[in-house]
């Protein structure tokens, strides 16, 4: 196999350098004609170059890094192009990256539209707004374009460009699966040097792999499900005059075809945010200065347009109040769609045939209502509510109805099968490449380290092994096991995607000695050490930081760290809006360009802080930033003038032990305080420090929102939202009980499983001693797709609570669905109990559709629950999360 070297990603700021010994001159000189334009409307010309004007103000204090590429001798298209994307690039990529990074993301654009057969077939706004833009959604950007165009020109350059866009889609699925991870999307050499990322990762890659070889392409998402607590991303392009859809790095033979195409006609809502100012023709829901957020929910979905219109308290017309159209999932109730009404108080939305709550606000009051769309063709919402005290109403969320699959013909499937077997050997070869145990200990015994933590370290790096390698070799012997302690402190992502070069910029931070007016015993590690403060790429900026403010100010703000947060006041400027990606710019990008985001300053300041040996954190639940001074936190305010700190209560959350499970925030219930007309939801739970039932919660005194939901099968939620105050010294105490579905045991139909199975490990196995249990699971997937590996994750997430109930679950593969390397103990983390068993063919699947008297056809995974008797009382399937959960309440009720 010939494994892929990629060229080494860009970190923001530093790869200027990159591309000045690469003579683009005489490549591109012969390539781009005369008469292609970026642009050629002279109105359309116009408004970019006005923006462009707009943008050359608001980045002046990087004048010469961005603007002075066009010294260059720059072709109409170069210079059109380079405009065109200034104008409307969101802030993070003004203040991060150089024009030379940009000029060749432009020159590579147009020589692959100039390679390829169906390049010059490729209309203006559509090579323009999806071929052009460096960027897909929030990743971090780097030099894929140019890998990915050498990697397929030759592979791909006779084909259709239909099949040339399915091919670039097995190409992808040679190189990344999928795997969950946490929100922050890892570039598209990231994902290719790890071999897997999650759903937004694989498509974020695609659409990058598509986009370099002039094919047209964006990344769409349903923001939320209504029927599951996820979300997900595929991939659209543009092919002979249509747009198709594909499963990211997820190849059929077929466009138009995939796993999340049933999921998909149960959504709500489906969307792509498009680069610049696009006209084209589809539905915008929004469409703001720089971006065009469009609804292609109709694609998939049956739709209907909601009408609302919103009034006062005295019954005028409420103009610019803003509208959230909410979809329960994660246990809140999240806006899917927000929209300003218009002088007449009026807006509207389309959306998919289920639940939503509809909430209008403006700063000082708010009217929502429950609807479901079927029912309903307009609403009428008065802001004349104030936030509640003591009120608590019940929502049952139900989703739309899960329809019969469509019966898609497709008799190619099996030699795709065979195509994806040898795609899963490529890949699995190329992961061979990463280091084994017995390397990696040898590695720390070169060095003197404790080998279990070095392949602890080694194995999560992935094919990021050889950074991690070189941080280690490249530090003082006496700093090494300081060094190892940065490592455990970053994020597993951190680890698999971060060059050593920027974890030697934060070594030092590390061995510094703290400023004596903190107490770091007080505090953890982490709110000192780790160079990470949100979801933020991670980046160099430690010493940069030093250089720039010098030793003076430094100690300065050490002996009153209060000071720095008027320093941030009078030089970083707040526009919100600039940053529409919602990407951080980096603390040297804000440094730099004294412009930014709320989230980007608050990065900037806690990053600072560290920096000055101060520690500091995102607050957990507010995300406000705090800094450890004198035995205490300290909120920094950035207000115009600081402000006395907010009265605090205490909130003692308790579980009702009545409920099946223990409540998980995020899953079953979230906390939101009251800001300006609405509950936004705190930050808990996963990696924003605890959950709130371990300890009390000490909170600003106000309004807050309990919700709390227990999703049944199908997908319904029994919600629950209790609006309480806290008063300042209150001490309140408050219960979280799921509420109950109350559903009887139903026998679905009655199975004799005895069908042929093959083990995948040595034990025997019967199916009389499976079935004695009286409580087996049977789990039919298929592995290498998302909708399996989430059960694999829920059931691992479970593990404890699952094992505790002692029942077997068998999963069941198809023989021509076993991917390429897969074994019994891939997936490691699973019940006790699991075994992993292959079957000749489809005939149990068979005998189950004609238990349950429905199709299940394409409908992986298909998970059962079944007694000694042979009755099935569980039946789920379908991509689904929470499985593991509803398997557990399953086995409880019964």
């Amino acid at each position: 196999m010939k494994v892929l070297t990629p060229v080494t990603s860009v970190t923001p700021v530093t790869f200027f350098s990159l591309f000045t010994l690469l003579s683009f001159f005489s490549l591109f000189s012969s390539c781009t004609t005369k008469e292609f334009h970026v642009y050629s409307d002279p109105a359309y010309s116009q408004r970019v170059e006005a923006r462009f004007n707009e943008r050359k103000t608001l980045a002046a204090k990087r004048d010469t890094a961005l603007f002075g590429v066009f010294n260059q001798n720059l072709t109409v298209a170069e210079q059109e192009g380079l405009k065109f994307l200034y104008a409307y690039m969101p802030l993070n990529d003004l203040a991060d990256y150089n024009g030379d990074f940009y000029l060749n993301q432009v020159r590579w654009s147009l020589n692959a539209r100039e390679t390829f057969a169906w390049g010059k077939s490729i209309p203006e706004d559509l090579f323009r707004h999806f071929v052009l833009p460096y960027r897909v959604n929030n990743e971090n950007l780097d030099t894929a374009r140019i890998v990915f165009f050498r990697e397929l020109k030759d592979r791909i350059k006779n084909m259709t460009m239909l099949n040339a866009a399915l091919e670039v889609n097995h190409w992808c699925h040679e190189k990344v699966t999928y795997r969950g991870s946490d929100i922050r999307t890892s570039a598209p050499l990231a994902s290719l040097r790890t071999a897997y990322g999650r759903c937004g990762e694989e498509s974020t890659f695609a659409v990058t792999a598509l986009r370099a070889v002039a094919i047209p392409a964006r990344q769409v998402y349903t923001p939320r499900w209504a029927h599951s607590d996820d979300n997900h991303a595929w991939v659209e392009f543009w092919a002979d005059g249509k747009w198709h859809y594909m499963g990211a790095c997820e190849p059929e033979c077929v466009p138009d075809l995939g796993w999340f195409t049933e999921p998909a006609r149960r959504a709500m809502l489906i969307h792509t945010k498009v680069f610049g100012d696009y006209k084209g023709g589809e539905r915008a829901e929004n469409r703001e200065t720089n971006y065009a957020l469009i609804n292609t929910l109709s694609t998939y979905a049956p739709t209907k347009e909601i009408h609302v219109q919103v009034r006062n308290a005295e019954g005028t017309p409420e103009k610019n109040a803003s509208v959230e159209f909410q979809l329960y999932n994660y246990a809140e109730y999240y806006p899917i769609s927000i929209k300003k009404t218009d002088e007449n108080g009026s807006c509207s939305f389309v959306s998919g045939f289920g639940d939503l709550l509809v909430w209008a606000h403006t700063d000082n009051h708010f009217g929502f209502k429950k609807i479901t769309v079927a029912d309903i063709d307009t609403l009428k919402l008065i802001t004349d509510q104030e936030p509640y005290d003591g009120l608590s109403m019940e929502f049952d969320m139900v989703p739309p109805v899960q329809r019969e699959p469509f019966q898609i013909a497709n008799d190619c499937r099996d030699q795709n099968n065979r195509m994806l077997q040898r795609e899963d050997s490529i890949r699995g070869a190329y992961e061979k490449t990463f280091r084994t145990e017995e390397q990696a200990r040898k590695f720390a015994a070169s060095l003197n380290l404790d080998p279990d933590q070095i392949w602890n370290f080694i194995s999560r790096s992935r094919g990021n092994y050889a950074e991690i390698e070189t941080f280690l070799k490249s530090t003082d012997p006496a700093f090494r096991s300081t060094a190892l302690q940065l490592l455990g402190l970053i994020a597993d992502k951190d680890l698999r995607d971060t060059k050593a070069g920027i974890l030697l910029d934060h070594l030092p931070n590390v061995v510094v000695t703290p400023a004596k007016a903190g107490t770091p015993s007080l505090t953890t590690n982490a709110d000192l050490f780790n160079p990470r403060v949100a979801n933020e790429m991670l980046v160099a900026y430690q010493k940069f930081l030093i250089y720039k403010f010098r030793q003076a100010f430094i100690d300065e703000m050490r002996q009153s760290p209060k000071n720095f947060i008027n320093w941030i006041r009078q030089e970083i400027k707040i526009i919100p809006s600039e940053n529409y990606y919602n990407t951080p710019l980096t603390p040297v990008g804000v440094y730099n360009l004294r412009v930014a985001d709320e989230e980007s300053r608050k990065i900037f300041a806690v990053a600072c802080y560290r920096t000055f040996g101060i520690p500091s954190r995102l607050k957990p639940g507010t995300l406000e930033v705090e800094y450890w001074f004198r035995d205490r936190w300290y909120s920094a305010d950035f207000g115009i003038s600081a402000t006395s700190p907010q009265p605090e209560a205490t909130l003692i959350l308790t579980s009702d032990p009545s409920n099946p499970v223990k409540p998980q925030y995020e899953t079953h219930y979230t906390l939101a305080r009251y800001e300006k007309g609405k509950y936004k939801t705190m930050a808990y739970g996963n990696d924003n420090s605890g959950d709130p039932l371990t300890s009390p919660l000490t909170l600003a005194q106000g309004h807050y929102l309990l919700v709390t939901g227990n999703r049944v099968p199908g997908g319904k939620v029994l919600s629950n939202l209790t609006f309480f105050k806290l008063t300042a010294g209150e001490k309140k105490e408050m219960m979280i009980t799921l509420r109950k579905s109350g559903q009887a045991t139903v026998v679905i139909g009655t199975l004799s499983p005895v069908w042929p199975v093959k083990p995948m490990d040595r034990n025997s196995f019967d199916w009389k001693q499976i079935l004695a249990t009286d409580r087996a699971i049977i789990c039919w997937i298929e592995p290498d797709k998302e909708p399996s590996k989430h059960v694999f994750q829920d059931l691992g997430t479970l593990k404890k609570e699952i094992d505790k109930l002692d029942c077997p679950f068998i999963f069941l593969i198809p023989e021509n669905k076993l991917p390429a390397g897969f074994t019994s103990d891939t997936w490691k983390n699973l019940p006790s109990s699991s075994r992993f068993v292959t079957i000749p063919d489809l005939s149990s699947l068979a005998e189950l559709e004609k238990v349950a008297g429905k199709s299940l056809a394409g409908q992986f995974p298909i998970v059962i629950r079944i007694n000694k008797d042979g009755k099935v009382t569980y039946l789920s399937s379908g991509y689904k999360i929470g499985i593991g959960e509803e398997i557990i309440k399953d086995l409880l009720m019964r």
